[in-house]
């Protein structure tokens, strides 16, 4: 594999999947992938294969496209108010 195929939590917030704190958030809760880590080192790079994040990417879209539809009844109650 080579480098290019990997993403750091950098390119991950240049994405605009949210700030570090909200990525690592998602990876716990288990609603975003997983990184890996190369090596055993405290210090070793920790990286998202770029394949993953395109999956996520296209589970998101399909759930998107599945709902289609935007309620907005609760903001037109509140609205006229």
């Amino acid at each position: 594999m080579k480098i290019n195929n990997f993403l750091t939590v950098k390119d991950l917030i240049d994405m605009g999947f949210g700030c570090r704190v909200t990525i690592w958030k998602k990876v716990k809760l288990n609603e975003f992938p997983a990184p890996i880590k190369f090596g055993n080192a405290v210090n070793s790079p920790i990286r998202w294969e770029k394949v993953e994040i395109d999956n996520h990417l296209h589970q998101l879209r399909m759930r998107s496209k599945v709902k289609q539809e935007v309620n907005y009844e609760f903001r037109k109650q509140y609205a006229s108010k």
